[in-house]
């Protein structure tokens, strides 16, 4: 008989997979999205996120299934949490641009700016050594 892997902190039943011809069994909570593999049992035996619950997976009646709106609303929370902590982050001054505010774009050459005419162009050089 099968058991059935439980959230220990949604309380439902968490839908598992695996891949052909492997031994190990993931599970994944419709809720949180966490997800165990029967690789670690000690999850299942602590109950550290997961743990087995004595029904047959087959037959769920009794056990607490994730309604298709139960799910839909927890990526929308989801979602919406993501949204918050992004909005939050961006209203936060950070350090390098609250020391170094922004400057004024400076005139480039497509600018109403007049451009040098090379023959008016001086060279100017530094005192060379030796002499006053």
């Amino acid at each position: 008989m099968e058991t059935a892997v439980e959230c220990t902190h949604c309380k439902v039943v968490m839908t598992s997979w695996s891949a052909p011809g492997s031994p190990i069994r993931y599970y994944q909570c419709p809720f949180c999205a966490r997800t165990h593999s029967s690789l670690y049992g000690e999850v299942f035996q602590r109950r550290a996120g997961a743990r087995l619950v004595g029904a047959p997976a087959a037959t769920t009646a009794g056990i607490p299934m994730a309604s298709p709106e139960d799910v839909r609303w927890a990526r929308v929370k989801a979602t919406a949490a993501r949204w918050f902590a992004r909005l939050e982050a961006e209203q936060r001054p950070t350090a390098p641009s609250a020391a170094f505010p922004r400057r004024a774009r400076t005139a480039g050459p497509s600018d109403d700016v007049p451009e040098a005419d090379p023959a008016d162009v001086v060279e100017v050089g530094g005192r060379r050594h030796g002499r006053v």
